[in-house]
C-alpha cells in the first residue's frame, strides 16, 4: 500500500522527487535542522542527506541558513514552495488512501479499524527503540 501511494504521490508532484527527499521534506515541515540532526531523524548517514540535498535545494524547496549558535554550521530550512510542495503530497497521500479503503467493506474496515491501536503500539515501540 506504502508503494503504490508513494508512486502516485510522486509522479503526481514532479515526477521526479523520490520517497526520500518526500521524507527530508516532511520532516523540515517541523523546523530547520542541521545536516546531521537530519539524518538521524530519517536514519540514514549524512553522506545519504548531502547526497539528496543538491536537487532539492535547486528547486528552490530546502535552502540552508546560518546556525544561530554556531557561525561554523548551516541549518536546513524549508522554503515556502518546498512547503507548498509537501503540503501537495501529503494532499495526493490522503487521496490516495481514502480511495484505497473507499474500495474495502464494512467488515474490512472494523477489522483495519480494530488493529490500528495495536499497530501505533508497535510504530512507538520502534520509535522509541530506534531513539534510545
Amino acid at each position: 500500500m506504502h508503494r503504490l501511494v508513494d508512486l502516485e504521490v510522486r509522479r503526481q508532484l514532479d515526477g521526479s522527487t523520490s520517497a526520500a527527499q518526500l521524507r527530508m521534506l516532511n520532516e523540515l515541515q517541523h523546523g530547520p535542522q542541521s545536516l546531521s540532526g537530519l539524518a538521524r531523524q530519517q536514519h540514514v548517514s549524512p553522506q545519504a542527506i548531502s547526497e539528496l540535498l543538491p536537487a532539492l535545494v535547486e528547486r528552490c524547496w530546502i535552502e540552508r541558513i546560518p546556525h544561530p549558535q554556531d557561525r561554523r554550521q548551516q541549518l536546513l530550512q524549508l522554503t515556502a514552495a518546498g512547503l507548498t510542495a509537501v503540503r501537495q503530497a501529503q494532499t495526493q497521500a490522503h487521496k490516495q488512501l481514502t480511495a484505497h479503503v473507499a474500495g474495502l467493506s464494512e467488515v474490512e474496515l472494523s477489522i483495519l479499524a480494530a488493529a490500528l491501536p495495536a499497530l501505533q503500539r508497535l510504530l512507538d515501540l520502534a520509535k522509541r527503540a530506534d531513539e534510545g
